[in-house]
């Protein structure tokens, strides 16, 4: 009995964790939509090698200093997985800004 209330405890925790987790993903994204609308303005790409590899040094630093369970290939997957989608969000933003430009430039004919 006393294993089973830990294993609930513990998940209880984790529940707590994934919703702080959710809640600096949603933030994260908000960011990477906010970039991604000054990239499109500046014309800049949407992809940019340079940052991408400049953050996943960062957050393998950043783990490696925690020395916990997870190694920094595995960090660097989940970060590779979250910066695919902000590109994802960043390029239909782009998508959107071009379609609400080209409508408008046909309703000024």
């Amino acid at each position: 009995m006393a294993a089973q209330l830990s294993l609930e405890a513990l998940r209880d925790e984790i529940d707590k964790i994934d919703e702080v987790i959710v809640r600096l993903l949603d933030s994260r994204a908000r960011c990477a939509y906010s970039i991604g609308r000054l990239k499109h303005e500046l014309g800049r790409p949407v992809y940019e090698p340079a940052r991408e590899a400049a953050v996943i040094a960062h957050v393998r630093q950043v783990n490696e200093a925690l020395d916990g369970p997870l190694d920094g290939d595995a960090v660097a997957r989940l970060y590779e997985r979250i910066m695919d989608e902000a590109r994802r969000i960043q390029r239909l933003e782009a998508e959107r800004d071009e379609r609400e430009k080209a409508a408008k430039g046909s309703a000024d004919l």
